[in-house]
């Protein structure tokens, strides 16, 4: 559903890489609501997010966003485009990125056959997320999209001991990635917080008080025969 990341140790030059002559990218911070790329222009660098969150987006023929993903912590962007960036990419959270140059990626790649194979598997991840949201749109309910859209989120969050972490996206932006309302996905949040779910402590900050029905959900259980068991 979101775009995954992972740890890309191919980019942590060691003596060797610098013997190499790979000299590891300059660490950039974006503030939050800034952006790192837009849509449409020239794609000279992927960006390797080495914190925070940022929100992929497209416009539509109507001029309106179309918010197609979100990624974290070691999630690499600019790897769908070709000549241009298909998706504007804007910071949610404070945000540091790497930049590579376009030019320099398969020279890095060639060097070093681990980042190599890291980048392959964020493809593989990246188009696995794009069919997984693809299915979720057409198939699952309100109430299973927004169970899926929690597990997910929580599981790419620094989750704490008690099953809580913070959503770094707006009840809007939810809407938006799922096809849903605003006045959906906030009446939903509501229904599972007082079924006892989940629990709000602030506006961004959830815990999962019952992460095996939240499961059941995602999986394709219905609201009903989930809540008669439960009851």
């Amino acid at each position: 559903m979101c775009i995954a990341g992972g740890a890309i140790p191919g980019l942590i030059v060691n003596q060797s890489h610098a013997d190499a002559g790979v000299v590891r990218p300059a660490l950039k911070s974006i503030p939050a609501h800034d952006h790192i790329f837009f849509e449409g222009d020239n794609r000279d660098s992927i960006y390797v997010v080495e914190s925070g969150w940022v929100k992929l987006y497209r416009t539509l023929v109507d001029g309106q966003r179309q918010i197609v993903g979100f990624a974290n912590t070691g999630s690499v962007l600019g790897l769908e485009s070709d000549v241009e960036y298909s998706n504007g990419c804007e910071a949610i959270t404070a945000v540091q990125v790497r930049a590579i140059p376009i030019g320099r990626v398969a020279e890095i790649c060639m060097r070093d056959g681990k980042l190599a194979g890291q980048l392959l598997r964020q493809v593989g991840r990246q188009l696995g997320a794009a069919q997984a949201q693809l299915a979720a749109i057409g198939a699952q309910s309100a109430e299973q999209k927004l169970a899926n859209f929690l597990l997910t989120i929580s599981d790419l969050c620094d989750i704490q001991p008690d099953d809580s972490f913070d959503l770094p996206m707006r009840r809007g932006d939810m809407a938006e990635f799922l096809g849903l309302r605003l006045e959906t996905i906030s009446r939903k949040m509501s229904e599972f917080q007082r079924r006892g779910w989940i629990s709000m402590t602030s506006l961004y900050h959830c815990r999962l008080q019952r992460r095996d029905i939240l499961e059941e959900l995602a999986a394709g259980g219905q609201l009903e025969s989930i809540h008669a068991c439960a009851s």
